[in-house]
């Protein structure tokens, strides 16, 4: 590794740093001190006990200094790899308890009212089945459950955390270049995932056309924000490997019901449905 590459490494790790501090204050240094090793703790020590406002400026600070050097030495695809890996993870469940948090609450009351009983549910991009532990919390009474992900370590865990629960199913698919498993479903669900995908509009028109009449799709993902703000959120897109969407991107469909924007248009919440007229030849079917 060159002494480019370490640099590009440090600047997005500062990068991320410094917008958690933005969003979380003081609080981020006290997850660091409660984490780091002993060692390490008494150089935290005088940032434990800034003020949250001073900690939020030096956040500011951090980041804006990051992307100064990341302009000068912008990082390169197979570098960010491992870093998105690392990073990954955390800065969804920071993003969802902050930015998103309103969004997650609305999407969670939705997913209550478009629960019928005997659904039979769609997950694209299930990860490891946080829906789904919404569902059995909430003992919402759907018929069945089938989860689809990329990634055979995430759907690994799934199974391992649902083992044991009927009608509950997960499988691999990359959503983008296989078809979706055959049926129709009461509700597709897609929550932090298409911003995964660089062009996710043909996979919600397949998935749409499986749903049945009344039948409901609720989607979740990171947006392109107001004038402000974009700069930063491709920054930290392109660090954790997202692709940002319009939130206009579905408005088009003819099943289109919705689409809410939250935290300035950094996160879109859509709700299609398949709302076709019943017609004679329908209903005798």
């Amino acid at each position: 590794m060159t002494a480019r590459d370490a640099l590009r490494r440090i600047s997005l790790l500062a990068l991320l740093q410094g917008v958690a501090l933005v969003i979380g204050g003081r609080s981020i240094f006290h997850l660091a001190e409660r984490f780091s090793p002993p060692w390490y703790r008494p150089w935290l020590h005088p940032f434990v006990r800034m003020s949250p406002l001073l900690s939020r400026v030096f956040g500011g600070i951090e980041a804006i200094a990051a992307l100064r050097l990341l302009a000068l030495f912008p990082p390169r695809p197979a570098l960010l790899r491992p870093v998105s890996g690392l990073v990954d993870h955390p800065t969804v469940m920071l993003w969802r308890a902050t930015v998103a948090r309103d969004a997650d609450r609305r999407f969670a009351e939705l997913l209550r009212s478009f629960v019928p009983p005997g659904a039979r549910i769609l997950d694209l991009g299930c990860g490891e089945g946080d829906n789904l532990t919404r569902f059995l919390e909430w003992q919402l009474p759907f018929g069945s459950y089938l989860g689809l992900d990329a990634s055979p370590a995430a759907l690994a865990r799934a199974r391992a955390r649902f083992a044991g629960v009927p009608k509950v199913d997960f499988r691999r698919n990359d959503l983008l270049n296989e078809q979706l498993p055959p049926g129709e479903v009461d509700l597709v669900l897609s929550s932090w995932a298409l911003d995964r995908i660089p062009d996710p509009f043909a996979l919600v028109v397949r998935a749409v056309r499986q749903l049945r009449r009344g039948g409901h799709a609720l989607l979740l993902f990171s947006s392109i924000p107001r004038p402000g703000r974009a700069r930063v959120a491709r920054w930290l897109a392109l660090l954790t490997g997202r692709a940002l969407h319009p939130s206009s991107l579905y408005d088009g469909l003819p099943s289109f019901v919705t689409a809410e924007e939250f935290a300035g248009g950094l996160v879109t919440l859509v709700v299609l449905e398949n709302a076709e007229p019943v017609t004679p030849e329908t209903a005798a079917g």
